[in-house]
Parts: C-alpha cells; structure tokens; sequence
C-alpha cells in the first residue's frame, strides 16, 4: 500500500498526540471548556426556577408554561442546524466564542421583558447561541486527549456542567429571599450576562483542533502544539511514531469529500439513528427534571424553595455520577457502563414513580441524578467517536438537534398537559419506560469505541478491514 508521505506526517502528530498523558497545557484546556460549560449551564438552567416563580405571578396557562419550556431548546436545535457545518468549515474555536458572545447578550435582555411571548422569544433566540456552543466541548475533547483518558476528562467537563444547574437555583432562592418576586425573577438573566467576562481567556488561551488544522493543512501549529506537549510530559520528539491503523484509515479518507449526504449513507445513517435514541434517553431526564423538577416535587407537598433547592442538589450528584462514569468508561468500554447507568436511572425514575416514603424519595433521587444526569460524558462521547474528522462536526451536531427535538421539544411541550390528566406518578413510570425501550438498540448494537484513535473510532471500515489493508509492516514504519 503507498502511503502519501503528507499523510504519514499528519499520523505521526496524530499517533504523538495521542501517547501524550494529561499535562498541565490538557488541563488548561479542560479548564477553559468547563467554564464554557458553566455559562451554558446557568443560561439553560434558569428556566425551571423562573416557571416556578413565574407560574403564579403571571398566571401561567399549560400552554404558556409548555411553550417556555421548550422555547431555549427550539431556538438550540435551529442553532445547531448551521453550527455544525461552521465548525467543519471555520473551526471549533470561532463557533464557542460567537455562540457564547449571542447567548449572553440576548439572556440579559429576559429580564426587561413584560409578557410571557416577549419571554419566550427571547429564550428562543438565546438558545440560537446556545445551540452553537452546547456539544462543541464534546466535539473538541475527543479530538483532542489522549485516546485512553477521553472518557475521564470529558467526565470532569461535564461533571462541572452537571453539577452547574446547581447555580441557577441558588441564584433565584437568593434572589427570591432577597427582593420581592417581580424583581427577584428577572436576576437570573441579570446575572446570565456574565459569561460575556469568559470571551477573553477563551481568546486568548483556548486553542483550535489539532485534527481540525489538519484538515485545514495547518501542521506547523499543531507539531507546535505537539512539541509543547511533548516537553511538558518528558517525551521525546519521535518523528518516526505512528499508528498503522489509523495511518490506513486517514490514507482511505484523503480523499473523500465532506458531504452532508455522507451522514446518510451506510455505515454512518445507522450509527446515528443508534447513538441519536441513547442520546434521547439521557435527555428525556435531563430536560424533565430541569424544566418540571420544581413543579413536580411541588406536586409532591415540597415547598417552592425545597424543591427549587432539591432539584439543584439532584445536579450537584449527577456532577459526581460524571467524573466516576469518566473513569469506568476508559477502563470497562462505553457500552457497559452505559448499559448500567442507563438501567440504574430507569430504576431510579420508577421509584419516584411508585413511593412517597421520604426515604425511598431519596433514594430515587441518587439514582435517577447519580446515573440518569451523569450518563452524559459517555453517551455524548459515543456519538463524535462515530464519525471521523471530516464529518465530525455535522455528525455530532445533527444527532444532539434529533435527540433534543424528541426530548426537549416534543417531551417538555406535553408533559404540563400529561400532568394535568395523569399526575406525575405516570410520568415518571413513562421515564423509566422510555429510558430502557431508547438505550436498548445501542446496548445491542453499539459499536465499542473505548482505547482506539478517533480515526479508527470514525470510519466507515470495519475492523476487519482496516487489518487487512494494513499491507507489510515493520517495527512503526510502514513498507511502500
């Protein structure tokens, strides 16, 4: 097999990038996409408090509440729609400073509005901003750790956003203690402004894919950014490492163009449709509980305090569930761990259905925030590891905007009408139904993708395939 020898000296970085441990330039890195996990955090987690001051003072139909809650998500899933082919074309980077810059902004504009309609549109065009920024620390930890702690550093990202839907409660029982509940409302999105501080360390400090400035032929920055990894963790500058399958795998893919079309051709319509229905489980959960967790455990005799406050701990939990879930995943496979997280939740969500003993309350409460909200890192990391350089962005884009039209639209619009005919006892047991019937297709056909290259995680060549196209080998050199 002839190797082209531009594509050999991309799979050196790619192959030194990979061996390279966690340094402290990586833990910059994971630093800097937390905070932008926080923002997003907040801006999405103020929702659910505000409906439950809201609901009262403005005199909320269900179908005011249903349209505010799914007001951000709509505006996200149309924000993903061009997002995804940005970041393909223009970079990871840009897309995240300009997703951060319009959901500031427009945030702070909620607390001038004076209607229901003027609130919804507001959050509908926050979420524009939103939608651009949500799955990019996904997109950009995946292509850019060492293949054997992927999981982990995604686990401690997304275990600080996890457990950041913690602020926005904190912020509006502060709020509500502190001003009358006309005023006390509006400071959340006050405060959503912020994040507009974070745009100057994540321009000055926050680096683009290396693998996406491959793609873009920029290797003199990325063998820069290698090398200065290389020396923080005492490695030699081996010019002559690579990995033979993913070299093969790169050779196949120089020249395929990145179509959007791709995305729904075999192999990759199938590794969506799977990926996109474990994704949906998670967020069914996530979005009930942080749009209608107040309301329903209001429902269940809990003051609005108590229960803003216990929504906001069931998050700080899921943070934990994250980090562990990080750690096992690297170790055991994804497949696995999410087999028992996502069982685990579904239990969790069925006793909350079934019992009102504040204990097995409690109970129900760890299980469905410790593993239902903590199965994110995994089930979001599964879904870039389908899809290789090219198509990464589009693929990860398209699959959140089909999993949160399922959950965060469809879900969130109809439960205030399923409440009023069934009571949240049905809801619940729906939850757990729903969790276990949408992981099952990846739980049985789900590709591992745990302790390989992203390259061989994304492409369209079985394993199989890529050992027999690997041609003559010696030592780390490859015989043309």
């Amino acid at each position: 097999m002839q190797i082209n020898q531009s594509l050999y000296a991309d799979e050196n970085l790619l192959a030194r990038l990979d061996r390279t441990p966690i340094t402290r330039t990586t833990v910059g890195i994971i630093a800097l996409l937390s905070i932008v996990w926080l923002a997003e955090a907040f801006d999405i987690g103020i929702v659910g408090p505000v409906l439950t001051v809201l609901k009262n003072s403005w005199h909320l139909t269900q179908n005011d509440m249903g349209l505010l809650g799914i007001a951000s998500t709509i505006g996200v899933v149309v924000g993903m729609i061009p997002a995804g082919i940005l970041a393909d074309r223009f970079g990871r980077r840009n897309v995240v400073l300009y997703g951060i810059l319009i959901f500031s902004i427009i945030t702070m504009v909620g607390a001038l509005t004076h209607s229901v309609w003027q609130l919804i549109l507001v959050r509908l065009l926050a979420g524009l901003g939103e939608g651009a920024v949500l799955p990019m620390p996904y997109l950009f930890l995946s292509e850019f750790v060492h293949s054997k702690r992927r999981a982990v550093s995604i686990g401690y990202s997304n275990g600080i956003l996890t457990a950041a839907y913690l602020i926005p409660n904190l912020a509006s029982l502060w709020a509500l203690s502190t001003f009358s509940t006309d005023i006390a409302w509006r400071v959340p999105f006050y405060l959503g402004g912020i994040p507009l501080i974070l745009l100057i360390p994540l321009a000055i400090w926050l680096p683009e894919s290396p693998r996406y400035l491959l793609k873009k032929g920029r290797r003199d920055q990325v063998q820069r950014l290698v090398e200065r990894l290389e020396d923080q963790a005492g490695l030699p500058h081996d010019k002559e490492l690579i990995n033979r399958r993913a070299l093969v795998v790169i050779q196949k893919g120089a020249n395929t163009l990145p179509t959007t079309k791709v995305l729904l051709k075999s192999p990759y319509i199938q590794r969506g449709v799977i990926v996109a229905a474990q994704l949906t489980a998670a967020l069914v959960l996530f979005y009930i509980l942080l749009v209608f967790g107040p309301t329903l455990l209001m429902s269940r005799g809990f003051g609005s305090g108590s229960a803003i406050l216990f929504t906001g701990l069931m998050m700080g939990m899921a943070g934990i569930g994250s980090i562990v879930q990080g750690y096992l995943a690297d170790r055991f496979g994804r497949k696995r761990l999410l087999t028992i997280y996502f069982l685990l939740a579904a239990i969790g969500a069925g006793m909350f259905g079934l019992f009102q003993s504040p204990i097995l309350v409690v109970i129900a409460g760890f299980l469905t925030s410790f593993f239902g909200l903590g199965v994110f890192p995994v089930s979001k990391l599964t879904v870039a590891e389908q899809y290789p350089t090219r198509l990464r962005g589009q693929g990860v884009y398209f699959n959140e905007m089909t999993a949160r039209v399922l959950s965060g639209i469809v879900t969130i619009y109809f439960i205030p009408w399923f409440l009023s005919l069934w009571g949240n006892q049905v809801i619940f047991e729906g939850i757990a139904i729903a969790i276990l019937v949408l992981a099952l297709p990846f739980v049985i056909f789900g590709r591992e993708t745990a302790n390989i290259s992203v390259e061989e995680a994304g492409t369209d060549l079985s394993f199989t395939e890529i050992d027999s196209a690997m041609g003559e080998t010696l030592g780390n050199k490859v015989i043309t």
